[in-house]
């Protein structure tokens, strides 16, 4: 059986979600946690559902934009309070780590990055 981009995407959601509340029950506190640190979980995840080898951008961009949003009781608002969200931080985790994919899969940006990171804007 296949399963379409948003139920893959929600799988992320709840791994990343998973990993978060592991970190916190381990007394790690939300504001020392970065996205790149649920990429690895992301990742290991992903693979099991797709093979990203040859993915380009816009692979990542449609997995990113492929929110089922009848599976959380709201989306989550990077600007305000998301305490009552479901998934919030997986949610947070999971688009971070998708934009970045698809930002480092753009033609380009590599090279983009590498001058910015020499020589400064």
């Amino acid at each position: 059986m296949s399963l379409s981009l948003s139920d893959i995407r929600h799988k992320l959601v709840v791994a990343a979600q998973e990993e978060y509340d592991r970190r916190i029950e381990r007394g790690i506190h939300p504001y020392s946690m970065a996205s790149y640190h649920f990429k690895a979980i992301i990742n290991s995840e992903l693979v099991k559902h797709v093979d990203i080898s040859d993915w380009k951008a816009g692979n990542w961009r449609e997995l990113n934009r492929a929110i089922d949003k009848s599976l959380y009781n709201k989306l989550r608002n990077p600007f305000g309070s998301n305490e009552d969200v479901d998934f919030a931080n997986g949610q947070w985790a999971v688009s971070a780590n998708l934009s970045s994919s698809e930002a480092w899969a753009t033609p380009g940006f590599e090279e983009a990055y590498r001058y910015h990171s020499i020589h400064g804007g």
